[in-house]
């Protein structure tokens, strides 16, 4: 049975400011991946960093990128030698973690 990726973009309102040397943010905006094969769906997210040449576009490219793989079956080993570290790496690898717990 096939895998079927999808992911979304969220966005959630930070009560006041979260405020660091590097700035403030007024909301979270983080990245949804969802990886499901039968009844189960494993999910993971990230959060892309402009510090590291990340946005939320970027990363949904990359994570849209891997689609085909996915639903061929790619397991976590194939994903680190497909992908650098990086936000979409790390929500699509927390995705397959959980859905291998689930099976």
């Amino acid at each position: 049975m096939p895998r079927r990726l999808e992911f979304r973009i969220e966005k959630w309102p930070i009560s006041g400011a979260f405020t660091i040397s590097r700035g403030a943010k007024t909301e979270a905006a983080v990245i949804v991946v969802e990886i499901s094969e039968g009844p189960a769906t494993g999910r993971g997210e990230c959060v892309p960093y402009a510090r590291y040449g990340e946005s939320l576009e970027s990363v949904a490219q990359e994570i849209e990128r891997l689609a085909p793989e996915i639903a061929r079956g790619m397991d976590r080993a194939a994903l680190q030698r497909a992908m650098h570290a990086g936000a979409a790496r790390n929500a699509i690898d927390c995705a397959l973690w959980d859905l291998e717990g689930q099976a």
